[in-house]
């Protein structure tokens, strides 16, 4: 087997510098040189799944239309291909389709999620990610009226989390800010409001969601 782990250092590097580039152009170039040390790696070896991986990622992050980022689903279905039990497939399999709107194609994969891989290597805060935007999926897709009670035990869990154990619930509060969304919920929208009004305060969010607060407060 040919020794292609510097190459892959310098594969995580160059996509590491192209995600901290403020300039989108330098950016994707980047993330195209990526690419292409990617492919090169997989010439010497072809069955290199995390060498797909790492262009899934290069489209996946490229700035661009949702036509070109597409591109990291044939990726990611290459890398699965490769290694079924590679543990960051159904994770960002999840995010490209809820990303394009495919709801229910990204809550199967969420529902695929090794949460047990992400607890042991201390992200935490992605298995509480992948939750809500599972359930953001039930709200926003062709599913039945999500429960109630799924949401309190979200916004419990988000509340209870520690600050670096959780993301900012930037889906789930855009989902309960909108009125046509909160009716879609086996309860009264006031109710679903109120859990709203519980997460931004509960997780001291108030600063970044402060319209969105005024509004859910006016909803109850």
């Amino acid at each position: 087997m040919p020794d292609t782990e510097p190459k892959h250092q310098r594969l995580s590097d160059m996509i590491s510098d192209a995600l901290g580039e403020p300039d989108r152009d330098l950016a994707n170039q980047t993330f195209e040189n990526a690419e292409q040390l990617g492919k090169d790696i997989l010439v010497a070896d072809p069955q290199d799944a995390n060498a797909c991986y790492a262009i899934a990622l290069t489209w996946y992050h490229r700035w661009g239309s949702s036509a070109e980022r597409h591109n990291c689903i044939d990726w990611l279905r290459k890398t699965e291909a490769i290694d079924p039990e590679h543990p960051w497939v159904p994770l960002y399999l999840g995010y490209q389709y809820f990303d394009e709107g495919e709801f229910q194609v990204a809550f199967k994969e969420f529902n695929r999620v090794d949460r047990e891989f992400f607890a042991s290597i201390g992200q935490h805060w992605r298995n509480l990610k992948t939750d809500e935007l599972a359930l953001v999926c039930r709200i926003r897709g062709d599913f039945d009226p999500p429960n109630i009670a799924s949401l309190r035990q979200l916004v419990s869990i988000y509340i209870a989390a520690s600050e670096e154990d959780r993301a900012v619930p930037v889906e789930i509060v855009c989902a309960l800010n909108d009125p046509q969304l909160r009716q879609r919920f086996d309860t009264s929208p006031c109710d679903v409001a109120r859990e709203g009004i519980r997460l931004i305060e509960g997780t001291g969010e108030q600063r970044v969601f402060s319209g969105e607060l005024l509004q859910l407060r006016s909803a109850t």
